[in-house]
């Protein structure tokens, strides 16, 4: 048993090797798209809640959420994502967020 294991040690290493390295590939892959996807979220966001609240400052709050919603979802979903209601609210609301912080650092 030892003889054969001696006569084949390169195999299996090699083997081994390709084993480990194929499963690191996969998760900085992974990882790598998650970060992308997260960004590509992110991007979307910002760019749909800063249209709406050019466009539509005489609706009320509410409105303005619905109106973001709808819009952000059918992007994403052109890109082929997706997004959950909580992901989607706390991305919006961290926007929301900052059009207070920088209307307050203004003094309005």
């Amino acid at each position: 048993m030892w003889e054969l294991i001696q006569s084949n040690l390169l195999e299996i290493i090699i083997t081994l090797l390709t084993g480990v390295v194929t499963y690191i590939v996969t998760r900085v892959k992974i990882k790598y798209e998650e970060y992308v996807n997260s960004e590509t979220k992110q991007k979307v966001v910002k760019t749909v809640v800063n249209a709406v609240e050019q466009l539509y400052a005489d609706l009320d709050g509410t409105e303005k959420l619905a109106k973001s919603k709808d819009n952000i979802i059918a992007l994403l979903q052109e890109k082929g994502l997706s997004i959950t209601d909580l992901e989607l609210d706390m991305m919006i609301e961290e926007v929301v967020n900052g059009f207070n912080h920088g209307q307050k650092a203004k003094g309005e």
